[in-house]
């Protein structure tokens, strides 16, 4: 009778194995965020490569805006394009000739995504300033790529004043270096970072530092989990694994919710319906775990003193350079609807980095609270990160003429 009852145990969860796997595995194949074994070391396609390498890949810095190259993406407005000179700088119509007091450094948020030429804060900063403001940022960077790139280009591109700006989320962006295993799918993403070694920055340069290395990653994978605080404290946290009906459980609202939500646009699709209403609602999911991942880090010790390490080598930089080294915030739209609902969570940071001799520190945030209405100011619902509109990038630029109009620097 024991057997029997063991029996029927056993088949009972070997079903359920088989059809918890397969619901996750269809889900993962529509929403790659929905993670599995598979995904701890996957395979980078040839058709990927073949786009990526003569138009992103830096072996030094990861990835990079290629120079004189162009690129069309969507808005909230329609279709909008990018263009670079030949600097690797974003276009900039009407000042590309003029003078250049500041050049800019930064993430997807100083290069301005979503927008055109003319509609980037840069642009309407030049215009207040009768100076052409450059913009040197690339997309997803974290602040260690983003002084990495301006020390390679500052020689070439020499500013009376440097401005870097970065998202909060660079918090989490200076203790990755495979992006993948923080943003999952991202596959394409390694790049180095700095670790603290006898209270000094040492760098780790980007392990896939040739092209050939891309097909051969796998060698590279134990030093990369290694120097990769993600890949322990929330890829292998969040991957289903064996047994499947269990494991899918660690993690009951995000991966429940995901399901959901895939299973809910699949029913739409196949009645002909409209999805555009729940379409973001996976993603939006992902977007307050990582909300929550960059509030915490605002308050981890080793975080924050290897952030403000960077933030010293960028001042020690600008001494041997001569120019005047600003850094700030530019905030997302969960980040300002996080702080007008509760706390700033990296206000604490700023008043300790305000310590920092030399370092001038511009606040966008304050005067972004001020805004009742949001939407305006941002492209979308944060569906590639919520990044400024065009009336954003207007606000932005006035916010930052004001401050340097107060702090006597223009």
């Amino acid at each position: 009778m024991l057997e029997i009852y063991f029996l029927v145990i056993g088949i009972i969860f070997l079903i359920s194995e088989i059809s918890v796997y397969k619901l996750v595995l269809s889900v993962n194949k529509k929403f790659q965020w929905l993670i599995l074994e598979k995904d701890e070391n996957p395979q980078i396609s040839e058709h990927v490569l073949e786009k990526f390498l003569p138009h992103g890949y830096d072996a030094e810095l990861g990835w990079v805006r290629k120079p004189n190259t162009e690129h069309f993406e969507n808005s909230k407005g329609g279709k909008v394009k990018w263009t670079t000179n030949n600097s690797g700088a974003r276009t900039n119509p009407k000042f590309e000739e003029m003078k250049s007091d500041i050049s800019c450094y930064g993430d997807s948020f100083s290069f301005c995504r979503q927008v055109n030429d003319n509609e980037t804060w840069e642009h309407y900063l030049s215009e207040l300033l009768k100076t052409n403001v450059q913009n040197f940022g690339v997309g997803n960077y974290g602040l260690d790529q983003t002084y990495l790139r301006l020390k390679r280009q500052y020689s070439k591109n020499p500013t009376k004043i440097v401005m870097i700006g970065v998202v909060p989320d660079t918090i989490s962006r200076i203790i990755s270096i495979w992006k993948h295993y923080y943003e999952y799918g991202n596959t394409l993403g390694f790049k180095p970072r700095f670790k603290i070694h006898k209270n000094k920055l040492e760098l780790l340069k980007n392990p896939i530092d040739t092209e050939a290395k891309f097909s051969q990653y796998n060698e590279y994978l134990d030093y990369i989990q290694e120097n990769d605080f993600f890949y322990k404290a929330k890829f292998r946290k969040e991957k289903i694994t064996f047994p499947y009906c269990i494991t899918i459980f660690r993690n009951l609202r995000r991966n429940f919710g995901i399901i959901k939500w895939i299973k809910k646009i699949e029913e739409r699709e196949s009645k002909n319906k409209d999805t555009k209403e729940i379409s973001w609602k996976p993603m939006d999911i992902i977007m307050k775990i990582n909300l929550e991942w960059r509030i915490k880090l605002f308050k981890d010790k080793s975080t924050l003193e290897l952030f403000r390490k960077i933030l010293e080598e960028y001042v020690d930089f600008s001494k041997t350079k001569n120019f005047l080294p600003i850094f700030m915030f530019l905030p997302q739209k969960d980040d300002i609807l996080f702080i007008k609902q509760n706390y700033n969570f990296y206000q604490e940071f700023i008043t300790e980095i305000s310590g920092i001799n030399n370092l001038v520190f511009v606040d966008v945030t304050e005067g972004l609270l001020q805004e009742e209405c949001l939407d305006e100011l941002y492209s979308d619902n944060n569906e590639y990160g919520g990044h400024y509109s065009m009336v954003g990038n207007q606000k932005i630029a006035n916010l930052i003429f004001q401050q340097l109009k107060i702090k006597n620097i223009f």
